[in-house]
């Protein structure tokens, strides 16, 4: 490497982190090739630990009535559903080193995109509260402590891990992977033992409503982290040509988890009356006891994996809807941390205040509101903004310039039609209602956004 290329390199990698403290400062600004470093192994691994939460296996109680082997259709389902929007974010994020939010400014317009940016800061945020109130009572429950104190602890560990960014993101969660999985085995292992599985009360099932269980279960994973995915993907190595392994890593590792804890947390709720398997009372002697504790405690540190990654893109969210109020450089640059500071707050507020009682209704109005967007955002990169930008017509710095223009801010197409998709996710129509109960009410009106969007752009 000559000295000219390690100059440059020297400067490409100031510019995401901070000398001196580590922080990374790069913000929402297309990240340099020299800091793109993700292989899929690692974006498999990123995911896997950012979907393994210690509220993952709360999808296994929400659906208890499916019984066990409906359980794993509705998950292969949505695993099928949200395989390909999945994969194209990955790539996005491959192809266009920023967050969806900024490909997304010239899809709804400058500053209404950056109005859905402080819109998804809140989605985070409640996301943030919801892993870090389970997380901090059960390791209350554990230590007979209040659980406010885990909030709050819990909260300063990610808020220092989110500031050194995503490299070190990777790092925490490829060494801690092993961890996690070792305090699962013991749990599970623990739950066989003491708690013995009726096959029958498993297999058991009520009438089953596809659709709303196919619907929560990609507002739980898979859908909820898409538009997200092109934040982590950035720091991948550069797009080359189409790759099979990276349009897999990233969905995939959502949905393992979901499909091994997911079914724990059936199994725990069903056998031992609790789906927090970190949380459940086993009947051991003094010895084990303690080998028990320590997997529970191993098991809800689990929660710094997801609310890491909910954290994360809340900050980039947060900074986008910002981004115009930046006078300098120098403010920019620290207003990453400042912004993870903030937020991270935020979200030991929001669990404090009881978000988790509010599981259910949240996850609703999580698909509700990003599923229209996720789609709509997707169909214009691939089918307007990319071929734009590679034939010269728009360019980077075209995502960054306000302007003053009202069609550059607003843009009713995309507009509208993410007004038509949410509509159809919240009104009942009753002449759709046999098709709802197979097919998630909230992703049929999201497509049929996507699709008056698109009719939009060949008419226009």
């Amino acid at each position: 490497m000559t000295e000219e290329k390690k100059e440059s390199g020297k400067k490409e990698s100031q510019e995401v982190y901070m000398s001196g403290t580590g922080f990374e400062v790069i913000g929402v600004r297309p990240i340099p090739d020299s800091s793109r470093y993700m292989t899929p192994s690692k974006v498999f691994i990123f995911w896997a630990m950012a979907s393994a939460s210690a509220t993952t296996p709360l999808i296994g109680y929400l659906l208890e009535n499916l019984g066990l082997v409906n359980l794993v259709l509705v998950f292969t389902a949505s695993l099928l559903l949200g395989l390909i929007p999945a994969g194209l974010f990955s790539e996005m994020g491959r192809q266009f080193p920023v967050p969806a939010l900024v490909v997304s400014r010239k899809t709804y317009g400058y500053l209404t995109s950056n109005a859905f940016s402080a819109l998804y800061t809140v989605v985070n945020i409640g996301w943030f509260g919801l892993n870090d109130s389970t997380g901090g009572l059960i390791v209350a429950s554990l230590l007979h402590s209040s659980p406010v104190l885990w909030y709050l602890v819990f909260g300063v560990i990610q808020v220092i891990l989110v500031m050194y960014g995503a490299r070190i993101l990777e790092y925490f969660y490829r060494y801690t992977a092993v961890v996690l999985v070792a305090c699962y085995a013991v749990l599970t292992y623990f739950l066989f033992r003491y708690y013995p599985v009726n096959l029958h009360d498993l297999l058991t099932s009520s009438s089953v409503d596809w659709g709303a269980s196919i619907g929560l279960v990609l507002a739980f994973s898979l859908l909820s982290w898409t538009y997200k995915i092109s934040t982590a993907t950035r720091f991948a190595r550069p797009y080359e040509r189409r790759s099979a392994s990276y349009f897999l890593s990233a969905p995939l590792g959502i949905m393992v988890p979901v499909y091994l804890m997911g079914i724990l947390g059936f199994i725990s709720q069903k056998s031992a009356g609790n789906w927090n398997l970190p949380a459940v009372s086993f009947p051991v002697t003094s010895a084990l006891a303690v080998v028990a504790g320590v997997a529970s405690v191993g098991a809800a540190l689990a929660i710094l994996h997801t609310n890491a990654m909910n954290l994360y893109p809340a900050v980039a969210d947060f900074i986008t809807a910002v981004q115009p109020a930046f006078r300098s450089r120098r403010v920019e640059q620290i207003s990453q941390p400042t912004s993870t500071v903030v937020i991270g707050i935020a979200g030991a507020v929001a669990a404090i205040l009881g978000i988790l009682q509010n599981a259910t209704a949240f996850l609703n109005f999580v698909g509700d509101i990003i599923f229209p967007y996720t789609f709509i955002v997707l169909l214009d990169w691939y089918l307007r903004l990319r071929p734009q930008m590679e034939s010269g017509k728009i360019t980077v710095r075209d995502f960054y310039t306000p302007s003053r223009k009202v069609r550059d801010n607003v843009n009713p197409y995309s507009l509208g039609a993410t007004a038509v998709g949410t509509l159809l996710n919240v009104v009942s129509i009753p002449a759709l209602t046999p098709l709802y109960a197979y097919f998630p009410q909230d992703l049929f009106g999201s497509l049929v956004g996507a699709l008056l969007y698109f009719l939009f752009l060949r008419v226009t």
